[in-house]
């Protein structure tokens, strides 16, 4: 009999927290320090996971495959930006969305100004790194684990000490990731236990649509979007997708990109995509690639619109797709922050910011969602990227090379 493994046992925690917390309702919440406990563990993973891979990763780099590998990331990450958009629009759009809503007597919900667009970019750059570091400021570490890793490649032979101790963290923190996900069904019980106990099956029905709507938009993204580019690419996008399908799997439960990191880490270099394309592309697609996030928002945005009897215009329409795009890369990679970008959506289309407090009740039911596309898109971004810049892949995942 096969031995289950550590993905198997996640998965019926997966299933029994459901079950759970519908049984005993609310006061299933005294467990969730379980499940907080889990997200820490993989939150302290993050930092000097991304600030020794990258950094190793870029140093392995001359100055024009890092310039060929930036330019090729930001490219998908618009390309399947765009078409996360021009999916969430049209089905948001002929669904009526919203329309008769009972809207009511809004819930007072805190909300933090979203950041301008300049201030994301000026933020960037770090005027102390090592604060960035103990912040967790992932922007920040990006920018400074790049330059020094392109740095170390300048220096070349006087740096390598600094190379082979980055590269060695990196090592050590993949080995950690694999002690710390030994306790992830016990973790992801606790969470699905809680939100199922707080929120109730009940919740869902005045809300059904607009989840429908949301699950469709990243359904249709992930299974339909996703495995046509890999397939144009020469990758079998099914075999791809089953190999790593942990990490979106381990997204849907814990809402959080930036804690999924560590296991997409894992399951990209298990599946066969080398250590230094993931090193780069994966850190960059936890803060800067949401195409989840940006469908729920542009959704939401025209759901609340309706609700709120709001006629809506194309101009309206292309506002919501722009600022949908340009706000999910400012989405901080933890549970919750879409709301705070959704507000500068609603602000750009005239919706009344309170509205957020409609759907705020079942925001994490959605992000459940929209997290697993964000995650799979940096997943499947790596192996195309990889393929385009010659790495050798498993013969399994190409089309044209024999299975055997």
């Amino acid at each position: 009999m096969k031995k289950i493994g550590v993905l198997g046992w996640i998965l019926i925690g997966f299933v029994v927290g459901i079950i759970v917390g519908a049984i005993v309702g609310k006061p299933i919440t005294v467990i969730k320090p379980l499940g907080t406990l889990f997200i820490n563990l993989l939150k302290m993973l993050v930092v000097p996971l991304i600030f020794s891979t990258l950094a190793a990763g870029v140093s392995t780099f001359t100055g024009e495959k890092l310039g060929r590998m930036i330019g090729k990331t930001f490219f998908w990450y618009y390309l399947t930006g765009i078409a996360a958009m021009i999916i969430a629009l049209i089905i948001a759009g002929i669904s009526g969305a919203g329309i008769g809503f009972p809207v009511g007597e809004l819930k007072a919900v805190q909300i933090k100004a979203p950041p301008s667009l300049i201030d994301v970019g000026l933020n960037v750059i770090p005027t102390n790194p090592i604060e960035s570091l103990a912040k967790g400021d992932i922007l920040p570490i990006i920018f400074f684990a790049i330059v020094l890793g392109m740095s170390i490649a300048a220096v070349g032979k006087a740096a390598e000490p600094l190379k082979n101790f980055l590269q060695a963290l990196a090592e050590a923190m993949y080995k950690l990731v694999g002690y710390v996900l030994w306790y992830g069904p016990i973790g992801v019980f606790a969470l699905m236990a809680t939100t199922v106990g707080t929120y109730g099956l009940s919740i869902l029905k005045p809300y059904a649509y607009l989840i429908f709507l949301v699950y469709l938009a990243n359904a249709i993204q992930f299974f339909g979007v996703y495995p046509a580019l890999m397939r144009l690419m020469g990758i079998r996008p099914y075999r791809y997708l089953n190999k790593i399908k942990e990490s979106p799997i381990f997204a849907f439960t814990t809402c959080s990109s930036s804690a999924t990191l560590p296991v997409s880490m894992r399951v990209c270099k298990a599946a066969g995509v080398p250590d230094r394309t993931c090193s780069f592309v994966l850190p960059m697609g936890a803060t800067v690639n949401m195409d989840g996030t940006g469908m729920y928002q542009a959704i939401s945005a025209i759901f609340l619109a309706n609700a709120f009897g709001i006629q809506l215009t194309f101009y309206h329409y292309i506002m919501i797709a722009v600022v949908s795009l340009l706000a999910s890369i400012g989405t901080a990679g933890v549970p919750g922050a879409g709301l705070i970008m959704l507000s500068m959506v609603l602000g750009a289309i005239g919706v009344p910011i309170e509205g957020i407090g409609i759907i705020a009740g079942v925001d994490r039911i959605m992000d459940m969602a929209r997290t697993a596309v964000n995650v799979a898109d940096d997943t499947v971004a790596t192996v195309i990227i990889g393929k385009t810049e010659g790495d050798e892949l498993p013969d399994d995942l190409l089309f044209g090379k024999s299975t055997a």
